[in-house]
This record gives structure tokens, C-alpha cells and sequence, in this order.
């Protein structure tokens, strides 16, 4: 058994370029790259006034006139409230449109602009999230096997409906912290107290991967999630529901059927990447188990060659 298919489903962009273009910061001798843009995104920004386009060494340049995060903040509203009535982006902006900021950043960690969550996966650019993986110890489970809590996605999702996922997972949405967003989410997805959460969760790492849903997409997703783990006592005293609509249910699986599931495809494909990293910690899959190992967890963590938070 290896599970390098199910990673090679999330971790599937190429490390060498074909057709994409650079998308450069404003003003910068160095060509400080923010993300990778599909050639037909690069068209389209050919027509925005506050933007340069050079079709021959395939960069989007933001205009130096964007000199300050207030102007490069009012351009990218602009230009993604006007992108979302093309025909083109009925799933991506129209439907998926979610009215939160998300954060790219120039220099690493320094805010530099902020964009539309729906619009920030077009233009290529790092987006972060929180996942957090509930589960019971085998030692504290009533069949001596570790147990994880796993929702289902509400059906009515706009993206990978009724597919499994991790415990509570989020977008890290500006201007909130990454705990702070781990505190939300299990509340708001879960319906789990504050106080519960801050006594059993903690940080495990982080994984990174680069994504594009298909060969045609006008999609490249670099992508960063930080890892958290949270031990429940026991299977009664605290059980996660839905409240928010984002799951339909929740249900304790034993480490046997998680992996059955995963290996059926049945869970979102960056949550079973996500739910394989924590089976690789929690020592459930060895270098025994699985002759791709190294793989594996290289591809779990991979250079994301961007500024980052």
C-alpha cells in the first residue's frame, strides 16, 4: 500500500514552468515574484489600466503608481468586483465569492496587499488556512484503536461537496491570527467551547503544497496550512456538531477506516493529504508501510518559491 497517489492529487503542479507567467511586485529590481498566473489571466490583465503586461517574458507587473497597500488594496477591488460578472469565472468568483480578505505578503511576513479570498487562487498567490485534527488516543478509545472525528462537507458546498474532511479546518481570513482562527472555526464549525480548545489543542507543524485542479484550469493554488492537533478525553463528554452549515455531521472513525477512506477518495483531496500528515506523526505510517515515504513527506512540505506569511 502507498498513499503517494492521493498526494500527487494535491501536490500535482510542476516544478518547472510551461506556460505561466511571473506576477511581479510594483517597482522592484529584483522581480520579486507573488504568484504564477495561467496565460489567460495574463490577457486579462492586459486590458487593467494599473497594470504591465509583457507577453515575451510573461510578466504581470503591478504599476509602480500602486505605491502604498491602500491603493494596491483599493486596484485589486476593484478589478476583482469587475472580473466576477465575466462568464468565465461563474464558479471561482461569481458563486464562490466569499467577502473575505485574504493576505499576500512582500517582503515574507510583510502585508502587501489584500485581495478577495475567491480572487487570490487566480492570481496564483500563497493562501493560508488552519486544520485541525480532533482524535482519541488509543489508550483513551474503547477499542484501544485511535479514533479521529471526521466531518462530512454540507452538500450544499459550492466546492468538493459531501466529501469528508479534517475535524475543523478555516481560511486564515484578515485580520485574524492563526490561533485566533482556530478558537473561530471550532466554535462556528463545530460548536466547541473556548475555553475546552485552549486546554487541548496545540500546534503540530504545518504542510505546503502547490495545486492545480486540472491541465485546463486557469487555477495554480499554492497553498499553506498550519496544523493543529487537538486530544479529546474521552468518546462522550465532548462530541463536535455542526452549527455553521459547513458540516452536515461528524463521526468517530477508528484509524482502520480513515485509512479505508482515504484510499477510496472520499475525503477532500488536500484533507486527506492533511489526515496522511498526521497518521506520518503520530507514527501510523513508517517507512515500513510505505515504499514512497520520503516522497511522501517531502511533498507534504514543499519550497513554496514566493514571499510568505
Amino acid at each position: 500500500m502507498t498513499f503517494l497517489s492521493v498526494i500527487e492529487q494535491v501536490d500535482n503542479f510542476p516544478y518547472v514552468l510551461s506556460e505561466e507567467y511571473y506576477f511581479l511586485v510594483a517597482n522592484d529590481i529584483n522581480s520579486t515574484v507573488l504568484g504564477y498566473l495561467s496565460p489567460e489571466i495574463a490577457q486579462l490583465f492586459s486590458f487593467e489600466q494599473d497594470f504591465e503586461v509583457d507577453h515575451v517574458k510573461k510578466t504581470v507587473q503591478i504599476s509602480s503608481t500602486l505605491d502604498t497597500f491602500e491603493k494596491r488594496n483599493e486596484c485589486f477591488a476593484k478589478v476583482a468586483s469587475s472580473w466576477r460578472s465575466k462568464p468565465q469565472f461563474l464558479e471561482n468568483l461569481h458563486k464562490g465569492w466569499r467577502n473575505e480578505l485574504f493576505c499576500v505578503y512582500n517582503p515574507t511576513s510583510v502585508p502587501y496587499l489584500l485581495v478577495e479570498r475567491s480572487f487570490s487562487v487566480l492570481l496564483g498567490v500563497p493562501t493560508y488556512g488552519v486544520h485541525i485534527m480532533g482524535y482519541i488516543p488509543s489508550n483513551k478509545s474503547n477499542n484501544g484503536k485511535l479514533k479521529l472525528w471526521i466531518p462530512r462537507r454540507s452538500s450544499t458546498k459550492p466546492t468538493y461537496p459531501g466529501k469528508l474532511d479534517n475535524t475543523v479546518a478555516g481560511g486564515l481570513g484578515y485580520p485574524y491570527g492563526l490561533f485566533d482562527t482556530v478558537i473561530k472555526e471550532c466554535a462556528e464549525e463545530a460548536g466547541l467551547d473556548e475555553e475546552y480548545v485552549r486546554s487541548h489543542v496545540k500546534s503540530s507543524g504545518v504542510v505546503s503544497y502547490m495545486y492545480k485542479p486540472n491541465e485546463n484550469d486557469l487555477i495554480v493554488q499554492p497553498e499553506i496550512e498550519y496544523t493543529y492537533d487537538l486530544i479529546f478525553d474521552n468518546e462522550t463528554d465532548v462530541v463536535p456538531h455542526p452549527v455553521d452549515g459547513e458540516a452536515e455531521s461528524f463521526t468517530l472513525m477508528d484509524i482502520d477506516e480513515v485509512l479505508e477512506r482515504i484510499q477510496n477518495n472520499e475525503f477532500k483531496p488536500n484533507c486527506a493529504l492533511i489526515t496522511i500528515d498526521f497518521l506520518i506523526r503520530h507514527g501510523y505510517i513508517t517507512p515500513e508501510d510505505d515504499e514512497n515515504y520520503l516522497e511522501i513527506v517531502s511533498r507534504c512540505h514543499r519550497r513554496i518559491p514566493f514571499p510568505t506569511k
